[in-house]
This record gives C-alpha cells, structure tokens and sequence, in this order.
C-alpha cells in the first residue's frame, strides 16, 4: 500500500482580540489571588506601549526585554500578584520564549481563576506569533526550526489542531527518509501522536469554521490510518478509516484502504490463533479474524457495486485486492477498469496477474495474447503467456512463444502515459539484454483515444545502453483529442527513415 496524505494548505493567522464583557466575568466565583497594581507591572505597560509603537525589531525586542525585566522582579518582590505572570507570558511570548510564556500564564491562571478567558485569547495571541514563523520555516524548506515552532505553538493553546496537523506531515517524511529502522520507528510514534492530538483537539476547537473542522478531521484521519496501517496496526488504522468515512461517506481510496487494512488485520489474528492452543484466547482471535474480513468484504462489495468509478479507482481496488489475496475480486475490479478506459496497459497487466493468482490459465491465455499483441517487447508478457499455454498443456504453443522470447535482445518496460497541456508522452526504459551497445531500432507507438481509434502516429528511434543496463526514453505527439491509450510494435528501417 502507497502512503497518499491527505494536505491542508498552510496559511499564517491573525490574532483577533477577543473581549470579555464585564458582567461575564461578574458572573463567576472568582478563586485564588485578585490581579492588583504595582510599579513592576506599571513600569512593564509603559515599556510595552513603547514596544508597540516601535518599527525597528531591534528596538521593539528591546523594549520587550524591559518589560520582563521589571516583570521578574515583581516576581520576587510581589509574587502574590498575577498579573505580573500574565504579562510576562506576553513578553516571553514576544521574545520567542514560548516555554516560559506558557508556564507564566498557567501561574496566572493558577493564581487567579477569573483569568480563564484572558489566558485564552493571550495564549491564542502567542500561538498565532508561533504558527506563522513555523509557516514561514516551512514554506523556507526548513524542518527543524519548523518543527520547533510548530512544537512551541501547540505547547501554548492546544485547542486548534493545525501545528500538529503539520507535525504528523513532516514526521511522516521523515519516517519514510529515514535510513535506520530504529530512527524509522521514532519518527512513525511521533507522527501517530501529532495526529492522534489534532483529532482530539478538533472536535472542540474554538475560532475555526465548521468547514475546516471537517477538513482538519479528514486530514488528520486519513494521515493516521496511514500511517498505522504502515506500522501494521490494522485494526486503530480501520478505525481512522472509518472516522475519516463518517465525514466523506463513500470515498472510494479510503474504503479501499479501510478494506485493505481490515483484510491484513483479519490474517494477522488468523496467523496468531494458529500459534495457540484451543482455548477462549484462540476463539476470540478467530471471532475478530471473522469480524475484521466480514467488515473488508462489506466494503469491497459496496465499491464493486458502483458502476460510475474512473478507471484509476477500479484499478486502486483491483491493487489493493490482489495484494491481500482476494484476486477473484482483483479480476473484477481490473476489468471494470479496462470497460472504461480498454487501452489501459497497468490494468491489463494486472488482470493477467490476478488470472495467475486465481489459476483460472483459459483466461490468462486471452488475456496475454493481447498484452502480446500490443507491447510486444516484453520479457514479461511473453513469459505470462508462455506460462498460460504450458499450464493448459498447449506444449508446442508454449516452446514457440518461449524461443521467441529467447530471441528478444531488448525490452521496453515500465511504460506509462501522461498528459499536459495537450501533449502526450510515453515515459519508459528500454533494458538491453543482448543488443549490440549504441545501435538502434526503431518502435512505432500508435496513440490510441477513447473510442479505441489511433489518432496519432511517432515512430521513435531507440538507442540501446550497455548490456544488462537500462536507459529512459519518452515519446509525444500533440494532440487535439483525449488519448487513453497507446499500442506499439517494431517498425522497419523505411519506416524509420520516413519518419525521420
């Protein structure tokens, strides 16, 4: 299974105050120590006025410094007062001190109950401060002071979910880059906790709309499921498939993926029942096995069902169904991919495959023979349909694809088609088995579009690498009409020449 993530666009934020009315406040049984005034924290209002009407950072930092610095002295001399605190968590915060800012407003509040709804808005202040600079690392390409800021703001108001959103992302990278298994590991743990607190955190995070709780729980969801079905945690990673459903009913990769993962998870519990005794343990392994497949089947059934799926959605079912076994149900989804698009040359390769898998060898015949026709240097294909006819007994049909093979001196492989902007390439390696370094030979592609008709015609002149080596080649045409498709075959040296 590939590791597709769900983004959310990162965009900085602006801090809105946000105001308490007095009788709001009256309304409260207010406990602890009530904020009162003093010379530290008069001297510190005057410093931050002068701060904020700086326009030089030199000078604003500078004037912030003064703040905190009459600020931790009215620590000492007046630590009953915690309004002292509340401003000294804003001029941490100010100086990018985000660890001092936060343990200097829950003194505040832990001082002071009354202080909830200012602590509130001056932590969000501060994460808004902190979240921008991890955006601008970000965007800068660089993780670690990211990954620090992203760190500092969810340490200061974890109600919104959006550093760890961005965390899980960049851990996720990270795991996946990593050379060591050990290093692999850590990063994985770290991306499942970032993800796991946004999902916490969203459901009741306040200044967001409800447009983006859904997008942050999707997210959030979907990125988990991933990232647990990689540390083979099927069952937690079935369960964030099923929270990211709850909100995008039908999505036909994370049922798949779902699928994918209960099915893995039922053969896991399979597999460790049958390391035991008979026995309650043994019995409950096998009920879950049960469960979990039940559950995979309900979820396949319903995506087969569909009859308005694109062809890449029925190929991604028929991948994932062939890797958990399941490749009767891998032909199926295979060939709703080849009824809507019947030029698509990884569904028929892999609808040969799950013909292989299944032994259903009458099929597989058909099937290779076309795969032949079409792309007809292919180690690959002609081994297929070697394979085929050796399994139905058709001996002599068998030896005359299998000295045909032999004779090959060069494949084509890996071949895919893309399109932008009007231009259609075949992007592929040619792998030179026994052809004579640096000649060439030339391969007519015949572009194919939706209708099965051949709009276009290049023939390409192919240099042969070095013995047992690859090259990358590519071949375009411009086209007006929507190509799908493309065949090919060995063109003749006047052919070649006319093109040219």
């Amino acid at each position: 299974m590939s590791l597709r993530r769900v983004s959310v666009i990162l965009a900085s934020a602006v801090a809105l105050a946000m105001l308490v009315t007095p009788s709001a406040v009256m309304a409260q049984d207010c406990v602890g120590q009530k904020p009162k005034g003093g010379r530290w924290s008069t001297s510190a209002e005057l410093y931050i006025k002068q701060a904020r009407s700086r326009t030089k950072p030199e000078e604003t930092r500078e004037k912030w410094q003064e703040a905190l610095d009459v600020l931790e002295e009215g620590f000492e001399k007046q630590p009953d007062n915690p309004r002292n605190y509340a401003m000294a968590g804003q001029a941490y915060a100010e100086l990018g001190r985000y660890e001092e800012s936060n343990a200097a407003f829950t003194k505040a509040e832990s001082m002071w109950s009354c202080y909830a709804a200012k602590m509130d808005t001056l932590r969000y202040q501060a994460w808004t401060k902190a979240w921008n600079l991890g955006v601008r690392y970000s965007q800068a390409g660089d993780e670690d002071e990211a990954i620090t800021y992203y760190n500092s703001a969810w340490t200061l108001y974890d109600k919104l979910p959006q550093p760890v959103l961005q965390l899980g992302n960049i851990y996720t990278d990270r795991s996946l880059a990593a050379e060591t298994e050990d290093e692999k590991n850590r990063y994985e743990a770290l991306a499942v906790y970032a993800y796991r607190n946004a999902l916490e955190a969203v459901v009741t995070a306040p200044r967001i709309s409800e447009a983006q709780r859904q997008e942050y729980t999707r997210a959030a969801a979907f990125n988990l499921a991933q990232i647990l079905a990689f540390r083979e945690r099927f069952v937690e990673a079935a369960a964030a498939y099923d929270q990211y459903l709850a909100l995008d009913p039908g999505n036909v990769a994370a049922m798949s993926n779902a699928a994918v993962v209960l099915v893995r998870g039922s053969n896991l519990a399979t597999d460790q029942a049958e390391e035991l005794e008979d026995g309650p343990e043994k019995d409950v392994l096998l009920a879950r096995s049960d469960s979990l497949r039940t559950v995979a089947q309900s979820h396949y059934d319903y995506l087969l069902a569909q009859d308005d799926l694109t062809a890449d959605e029925y190929h991604n079912i028929g991948i994932g169904l062939n890797r958990i076994g399941m490749s009767e149900e891998g032909v199926i989804a295979f060939k709703r991919a080849l009824a809507v698009d019947p030029y698509r040359i990884n569904s028929l390769e892999q609808l040969s495959r799950a013909y292989m898998n299944t032994g259903n060898y009458d099929s597989l015949v058909v099937v290779a023979a076309v795969l032949v026709e079409r792309y007809p240097l292919s180690m690959d294909n002609l081994a297929l349909l070697a394979n085929a006819y050796r399994e139905l007994e058709r001996l002599e049909d068998a030896l005359a694809i299998l000295e045909r093979r032999e004779a090959l001196t060069a494949e084509l492989t890996d071949l895919e088609l893309e399109a932008q902007e009007g231009v259609y390439t075949i992007n592929g390696y040619v792998h030179n088995m026994k052809a004579e370094p640096e000649s060439e030979f030339a391969v007519q592609f015949d572009f194919i579009d939706e209708a099965g008709e051949v709009v276009a015609t290049e023939i390409a002149t192919i240099t042969a690498p070095a013995v047992d080596s690859q090259a990358e080649f590519n071949v375009s045409v411009a086209a007006s009409v929507l190509i799908t498709g493309f065949v090919y075959r060995p063109a003749d040296a006047e052919q070649a020449q006319a093109s040219g």
